[in-house]
């Protein structure tokens, strides 16, 4: 992933607790918790205020904040012959309270500009027919490599044109094209639909990214995935993803491996690109005393990971650091407790500590921790909130250690 990092460091609360295995998708990694969007639940509307703060502990860098409000309001018309359409404006606002130092403003809650904005985040057409569905034009997309990741004020939104078939029983089949990205890590400006080349950090545009998958989710315990995309003049890469769950009297288990492979092609806009990827994970719950248990490793043996627009599919990926971002051969392993207290009578909250190591196999290159404290509250079906401490400690020569405090609140407006 092209990271916003290099602009602002972010890091955010890790929710490490073993849920059922999602048949649509398989293993969850600790950035999905954070961020994911539940693409059919989307909330016909939604107002949400955060605030970030960001404090490098070194003498070169100064303090950096933002308080912002905002929110969507999706608009959608009744089917029709299988057709419908819909549309959604974003709005985010910075309250008038921002330093007047523009080098004091956390800049991934806004536009390029450091300020608020309103755009049309989504607008397509979508035809279902039987078991096909055919959606074209600005929308929120899931899969491995180009994702929403919501943990800002406003998530990553896609210009796509997808399709996607289930008529096999326990399987899915998709394919399509996307073209542009908005959003907080489009790398250019959330505000706007930019090419998805300069996205991934190309100096000039690309015609987009042709994808296809398969996901065979056909027996009890088990899910298996597959994707190919064709990234035009950057890279060609291949996805895959296996999970089994099982049971115990007092656990609950779920264990993942992942495979991903990408090479150059083309005019290879971002220079030689070879990487050879994989990763194990392993989750955990303790169902009837709330806990919840989870560690993973993932080693990339070639020239470095293979990068993602939005948080990416690494079993490793936390809120900032991701395997990628170590851009060169080595690798990471995380680990994180968390505590569900609805066995203490407060259904919907939950707290987290994890930590995690990412590791260049010549550590002066790259060495950095990563320790992240949280906590989640769903107070309702309409309201939520995330609170998060983290803690970045750079072991390199450069020593750009940092913390960062983020609070976002949700209240949603949902339909029928």
């Amino acid at each position: 992933m092209k990271r916003v990092a290099a602009v602002a460091l972010v890091l955010s609360a890790s929710f490490v607790g073993a849920d059922d295995l999602r048949k649509e998708e398989g293993v969850t990694t600790i950035r999905e918790r954070i961020g994911g969007v539940p693409m059919l639940e989307h909330a016909l509307a939604q107002i949400r205020a955060g605030y970030i703060s960001l404090d490098p502990r070194s003498g070169s860098s100064q303090s950096r904040s933002a308080v912002a409000a905002g929110g969507h309001v999706h608009l959608r018309t009744k089917r029709f012959y299988g057709i419908k359409a819909a549309a959604e404006l974003y709005t985010v606002q910075d309250m008038g309270v921002q330093k007047s130092d523009l080098n004091r403003i956390e800049p991934t809650f806004f536009d390029a500009k450091k300020s608020g904005f309103a755009a049309i985040s989504q607008a397509y057409i979508e035809a279902l027919w039987g078991s096909t569905e055919i959606k074209a034009g600005r929308q929120m997309i899931d899969t491995p490599h180009a994702d929403s990741d919501d943990i800002r004020m406003m998530p990553n939104y896609f210009t796509a044109y997808t399709i996607t078939n289930t008529d096999m029983q326990g399987v899915t089949l998709r394919a399509g094209k996307i073209e542009q990205m908005a959003g907080w890590e489009n790398g250019i400006d959330a505000s706007k639909f930019v090419n998805v080349g300069s996205s991934f950090g190309a100096a000039e545009s690309n015609d987009g990214i042709y994808f296809a998958s398969a996901l065979y989710a056909g027996t009890e315990d088990s899910v298996i995935q597959a994707w190919y995309y064709d990234i035009t003049d950057i890279a060609d890469l291949f996805y895959l993803e296996a999970a089994y769950e099982f049971y115990t009297r007092n656990t609950h288990t779920v264990i993942g491996l992942q495979l991903d492979r990408a090479t150059g092609k083309g005019r290879k806009l971002l220079g030689k690109t070879d990487s050879l990827t994989w990763g194990i994970s392993a989750q955990v719950s303790f169902k009837k005393i709330g806990l919840g248990i989870t560690g993973a490793y993932n080693r990339d043996s070639s020239s470095g990971a293979f990068g993602s627009l939005g948080g990416g599919p690494f079993f490793t990926s936390l809120e900032d650091q991701t395997l990628d971002a170590v851009g060169a051969k080595g690798r990471a392993w995380i680990a994180g407790v968390s505590y569900d207290f609805s066995n203490r009578g407060v259904e919907g909250l939950e707290s987290s500590l994890s930590f995690g190591s990412f590791k260049a196999d010549e550590s002066a290159l790259y060495e950095t921790f990563e320790t992240d404290i949280g906590i989640a509250y769903e107070i309702s079906n309409s309201m939520n909130f995330t609170a998060a401490y983290a803690f970045v400690d750079d072991r390199t020569a450069n020593n750009e250690d940092y913390s960062q405090f983020r609070f976002i609140a949700n209240y949603n407006f949902r339909g029928d």
